[in-house]
């Protein structure tokens, strides 16, 4: 069996070119149809048929099927077929299986299916070595076995479309055993990723409060997602077509912060002009306030009636304005702590924390991490105008087993630099070896040893914070101040 070489090598030219253009694809199933029709072509097999399992345990109904060259009914015949015995086979072997004459070997002669079909030559391939899936060809009737080319050419198709149909089945794998399905079926949370159970648990609060004018205070480390969340109230809320405004309240020295918040008049101060505040901005939606706890004590009066009220006076004015605003707020600091210490006024803290919602570290969700990576690596690409390559197993796998302080926000970083190491070189994938980290000539003396050390302590901990230098100085014990001019000595820049 098998075409000419100068009929053949076109084919197998644009078979492996859409094998290359199957990495990264967004939408593999038709790309797939394509290589699967080529294949069927180069080895002029009867038809073909191409099916993953959403468990590697054991043979069952497939949730991924691709075929060509049949019918509806003749697709349940082959999936008879191959369910009960052909594949079956190859998949305990763990190996190629290409049986010349169905209906003559004494493996499958005795199946009815195998019977009725008249089976003749049949090359099946495993996918992936545990098993996650087969490719399927079925021989012309009469033409004899497989050719030996055709049979390797069966195993070069199955072996490269592998790593991105991986991607399809532990997405679905994923989706079978999804806590957070439910939530996404009756809510907006397209923007929020993960399917673990802690997620779940937010979304569990999400649902009952998004609806209702009531402020939301949300809590946890830095890095885990506190802005998604609160557009994710916004987008499930009767507010959800009006606008949604965000200000971080750590960016901005207290002197502009109650200017930025409430809006100015002209005089106010010297220079003064009249500017529209965050709270007008969000009139008729939702202002959230991330990094609560860097308001000053002076703007928290205002703030503190802003919320018993609905009213609030721009600086340098003398008439009260009415908001019609809900405040969500966010940090990543105890804040009834900071009300023991006099740093945040009670009775803020308790109109704040009506509804508190804290969100999980990355520690909490790490089965999340491998969705992350292959949600985040093609945006990364896009955003960066860098090749759209999948991330490997072992990558994944590495990434799990890490200790994330920064949580999503270092796991984006850290994929961010890989993808650029792979894509220097040119890889197919991202892989472990691209996780290394940036390396310089070890210091020569104690001091510069001792300055190195603490430039890299000041360092991580301003990516792991996102430069937050409230909350570096408040896990250092050092002062604001202090880490500011560390930051001019050891000539550390944002990036």
């Amino acid at each position: 069996m098998g075409m000419s070489q100068v009929g053949r090598a076109p084919l197998e030219r644009d078979l492996y070119r859409m094998l290359l253009e199957l990495r990264g694809a967004s939408e593999p199933r038709a790309l797939v149809g394509a290589i699967l029709e080529l294949l069927v072509a180069a080895t002029e097999a009867q038809r073909g048929y191409l099916e993953i399992y959403p468990s590697r345990d054991e043979v069952q109904q497939p949730f991924w099927t691709i075929t060509h060259g049949c019918s509806v009914e003749q697709e349940h015949e082959i999936r008879a077929v191959t369910s009960r015995g052909i594949v079956t086979a190859a998949l305990t072997a763990g190996t190629t299986l290409h049986v010349p004459y169905a209906l003559l070997d004494d493996r499958f002669a005795g199946q009815a299916s195998v019977r009725d079909q008249r089976l003749e030559a049949v090359v099946c391939v495993p996918l992936g070595t545990a098993g996650g899936g087969v490719l399927y060809l079925e021989g012309r009737r009469g033409a004899g076995a497989f050719a030996d080319q055709d049979v390797a050419l069966a195993e070069n198709v199955a072996r490269h479309s592998w790593p991105s149909l991986e991607q399809i089945a532990r997405v679905a794998r994923q989706r079978e055993q999804d806590p957070t399905r439910p939530f996404r079926r009756r809510l907006e949370l397209d923007a929020v990723i993960g399917r673990s159970p802690a997620l779940a648990r937010v979304f569990e609060q999400v649902e009952p409060y998004a609806p209702l004018e009531v402020t939301v205070l949300i809590t946890g480390p830095t890095g885990t997602g506190k802005t998604q969340i609160a557009h994710a109230i916004h987008a499930n809320s009767p507010r959800r077509s009006g606008p949604f405004v965000e200000l971080n309240c750590a960016t901005l020295n207290e002197n502009l912060l109650e200017s930025e918040l409430f809006g100015t008049v002209p005089g106010a101060y010297t220079g003064a002009q009249r500017s529209i505040g965050c709270v007008a901005a969000a009139e008729g939606g939702t202002l959230f306030l991330d990094e609560i706890l860097e308001i000053p004590l002076a703007a928290q009066a205002s703030l503190l009636q802003l919320l018993q009220s609905r009213q609030y006076r721009p600086v340098g004015g003398t008439k009260l304005s009415t908001a019609n605003v809900r405040i969500i707020a966010a940090t990543q600091t105890d804040l009834a702590a900071m009300v023991t210490e006099r740093r945040f006024r009670e009775d803020l803290y308790y109109r704040l924390n009506v509804v508190n919602l804290r969100m999980p570290s990355l520690a909490e969700r790490s089965e999340d991490i491998g969705l992350l990576v292959d949600e985040l690596l093609p945006r990364i690409a896009i955003e960066c105008t860098l090749p759209r390559v999948p991330a490997s197993e072992q990558f994944r796998r590495a990434l799990e087993t890490r200790e994330w302080r920064g949580n999503i926000r270092e796991l984006r970083s850290t994929i961010q630099r890989a993808l650029i190491h792979a894509s220097v070189e040119g890889a197919p994938q991202v892989e472990v070896c691209h996780l290394q980290e940036d390396t310089a000539e070890p210091p020569t003396t104690f001091h510069a040893a001792t300055r190195a050390y603490q430039r890299e302590i000041v360092r991580r901990e301003l990516v792991a914070q996102n430069w937050n230098v409230a909350a570096v100085a408040q896990r250092l014990d050092l002062t604001r101040s202090h880490i500011y001019n560390l930051i001019n000595q050891f000539g550390l820049r944002r990036e």
